[in-house]
């Protein structure tokens, strides 16, 4: 006879990249508990955080890079993958071709069809507030970049989802002409 799973049963996998203190990893988990959850992390301290806080069976931490921890995950066994608020060499026009690849990687990790929700934010580089002409470009290319990239944009919305709660979050949703927010919905096309 086999040993039980110490996983729960479960009908999807939902990946977060850069979970921070865990507080999101930890709200979907807990209104989801059919889904794992799984939140990886560089920064050893904000893991430390969200392992204190979260005590659900439903969601893991893992502490590491997730450019490391990602492709190891076996291909096309991955419902989805949030991202929220990523570090700029992540998804920095200027750096463009230096996180491509991860996201190429990313992408077929997923299952058909699943998703990639990435939250972000475009800044002024004197921090005056961002112009309407200056949003819509950006947002405009970030689209494009990720259907080069094989995802159709399902949706696409200024500002973050208002379940969501991060002390950066948080932080940017009080500045919001110097700090422009967008959510889009992709979907391995």
């Amino acid at each position: 006879m086999s040993e039980p799973s110490i996983v729960p049963p479960h009908t999807r996998t939902i990946v977060e990249l850069g979970m921070g203190d865990g507080r999101v990893l930890e709200a979907l988990a807990q209104g989801d508990p059919q889904t794992v959850y799984i939140g990886i992390e560089l920064d050893r301290e904000q893991c430390d955080r969200a392992r204190e806080r979260i005590r659900l069976q439903n969601a893991f931490v893992m502490q590491g890079s997730f450019e490391e921890l990602v492709p190891r995950f076996p291909d096309e066994s991955i419902d989805g993958f949030i991202a929220i608020l990523p570090d700029p060499s992540f998804i920095d026009q200027k750096k463009e071709e230096q996180w491509r690849p991860f996201y190429k990687t990313m992408q077929a990790k997923l299952k058909r069809p699943g998703a990639f929700r990435i939250v972000t934010e475009i800044t002024d580089e004197l921090l005056q507030p961002v112009g309407q002409d200056a949003f819509d470009l950006w947002s405009v290319w970030l689209a494009e970049t990720f259907r080069s990239l094989g995802f159709k944009v399902a949706d696409m919305r200024e500002g973050s989802p208002a379940e969501y709660s991060s002390r950066c979050l948080d932080q940017f949703r009080g500045d919001p002409e110097r700090i422009r927010m967008v959510t889009i919905d992709l979907v391995k096309s």
